[in-house]
């Protein structure tokens, strides 16, 4: 029969579900019912906390498929809290305060089917005998690397406005409406912070631009026709015209093999959708429960559409119609800062999409994206060793430390984690 929330507990171990800093030193509170300890049979109360990097290639050797894997450990740590022979407190339930730093290197979390940078911590009650299970209560938890000074400066100097330069990247194609006759020029402008990262969780402005000139026409070809057919190739007006995906390309190594793996989060301009998919993630978050899927969220999005401009070509009759339009927004990455480590690499590459009529006529778009950590090391709880140490955190006030990192719900699932396994059981 399932306990109820009335009845006692064993185990009760409690540690707030927030995305933790590398360099970190948190807390863990355990409650611990000994009376029960004792009829349970329990002989040894150990707390463990542990972060691994995991990376699996499967290969085909004829009739044969095999998955090769490899493990690199970040850290480790192994606490006994409790044995029968401790102190008698005067209570059935004795608290533990537990604290531990995380190491300053960590790499993020990270899920994909061939790689994984997982974190999770466990306190075991230990049985004697093959036959006893080891009661246990487990927690998953998420990382992220600590944001240098500079780092948080550059969020700050984002969030109040960017007035640094800009880094220009173009794109130009030649299109034409059909198999035959002159080529069109379309062009592309995308125009975001000239930065060597850019901080995950921040706002990061852009500015993206498209130029259409048409092939040569009469000065009597206007480009805005009565009858609602413009002139080819006619720029988009609407942000919902055009298509922005992130991609992540993956490459994961087991010794001497290795494989490259794509993520498509797909994003576009449809900022209702966007609202609703945010919402439905603090939903989640509201109720305890890990989010199921995670956008780059587009804000409102602004656009300039210029009047048409006849350039005259030969004689004055004949020329070209060149046209542009300007969109500007704000795009934030809620996604794991770009790595490269031992077994597992990962990048980004933002992609626009303009389409236009005509087979293979769509003018495509794309930049890698460095993205880097946003969120400061807090400084150690107080009564903690190193608490009135001053620490880069309190240069800029840090702000709410999100809830979630993009991670799927595989992440959080217990499968895969390197449990105390119960005896094998």
């Amino acid at each position: 029969m399932a306990a109820t929330s009335s009845e006692p507990q064993l185990i009760t171990l409690r540690f707030p579900n927030l995305v933790r800093v590398a360099g970190e030193t948190i807390e863990v509170h355990i409650d611990f019912n000994v009376p029960l300890a004792r009829k349970d049979g329990i002989e040894n109360l150990r707390f463990e906390v542990r972060g691994v990097i995991k990376t699996q290639i499967y290969r085909q050797y004829g009739q044969v498929g095999i998955v090769h894997k490899e493990t690199v450990p970040l850290f480790s740590s192994v606490d006994s809290l409790w044995t029968p022979e401790s102190p008698d407190t005067g209570s059935d339930v004795v608290s533990f305060p537990f604290r531990f730093k995380l190491p300053d290197d960590l790499p993020p979390s990270f899920y994909c089917w061939e790689g994984t940078i997982r974190y999770s911590l466990e306190v075991v009650g230990e049985r004697p005998g093959k036959l006893h299970r080891n009661r246990r209560a487990r927690k998953i938890f998420s990382v992220t690397p600590a944001a240098s000074q500079s780092q948080l400066l550059t969020k700050e100097s984002l969030r109040q406005g960017w007035t640094g330069p800009w880094k220009e990247t173009k794109h130009e194609e030649k299109i034409r409406h059909g198999i035959w006759g002159e080529y069109s020029h379309v062009y592309a402008t995308l125009s975001i912070p000239d930065l060597p990262s850019l901080p995950i969780a921040t706002p990061i402005p852009y500015s993206f631009q498209i130029v259409t000139e048409t092939k040569t026409v009469d000065h009597s070809d206007h480009p805005d026709d009565k009858h609602g057919h413009p002139l080819f190739p006619a720029p988009p007006t609407l942000s919902t015209d055009l298509t922005q995906v992130l991609r992540r390309k993956i490459e994961c190594r087991v010794r001497e093999r290795k494989t490259l793996h794509q993520e498509k989060k797909r994003e576009n301009f449809d900022l209702q959708k966007n609202r609703r998919l945010a919402e439905k993630d603090q939903k989640a978050l509201d109720t305890d429960t890990v989010q199921t899927e995670s956008v780059a969220c587009t804000e409102a999005v602004e656009a300039v559409v210029d009047e048409p401009e006849w350039i005259p070509k030969d004689h004055k009759s004949r020329g070209i119609w060149r046209r542009s339009v300007r969109f500007t927004s704000t795009i934030t990455l809620p996604f794991a800062p770009t790595l490269s480590s031992e077994t597992i690499d990962w990048r980004y590459i933002l992609q626009f999409v303009v389409p236009f009529p005509g087979l293979k006529n769509d003018l495509k778009l794309e930049i890698p994206l460095d993205l880097g950590p946003g969120l400061a090391c807090p400084p150690p709880p107080t009564g903690a060793p190193g608490s009135s140490s001053h620490t880069y955190a309190d240069v800029l006030p840090a702000g709410p430390a999100p809830s979630m990192l993009d991670l799927p719900p595989a992440y959080w699932g217990e499968e895969g984690h390197d449990w105390d396994d119960d005896k094998k059981s």
